[in-house]
């Protein structure tokens, strides 16, 4: 796996927006910067941080929700906002 689609499977945001905060030196690997968005490593125990602050590496994650009334459960809904607008926006951009 590649720094890039590391930061991509955590929810950093858009393919290109992990490349350009890697780029841009605002990624550290094991506390040094990391500057190579195609750096392969192994994400299994890997200890990195995105603009100073440290994030595990977790291969799942699960999101739990209590849906409210007026909200629909569908990519596409017909009447009302979907369930999926509720989500933070990197998760949105991801398709989740």
């Amino acid at each position: 796996m590649t720094l890039a689609q590391l930061l991509f499977s955590q929810g950093f945001g858009a393919r290109r927006e992990c490349e350009g905060l890697i780029v841009s030196g605002h990624v550290t690997l094991d506390g040094s910067v990391c500057d190579d968005p195609f750096h392969e490593l192994d994400p299994a125990g890997i200890s990195f941080g995105v603009r100073g602050e440290m994030w595990p590496y977790h291969a799942k994650a699960l999101i739990v929700m209590n849906k409210p009334a007026g909200v629909e459960c569908s990519q596409k809904p017909r009447h009302h906002a979907s369930v999926y607008s509720l989500l933070p926006a990197p998760l949105r951009r991801r398709d989740v």
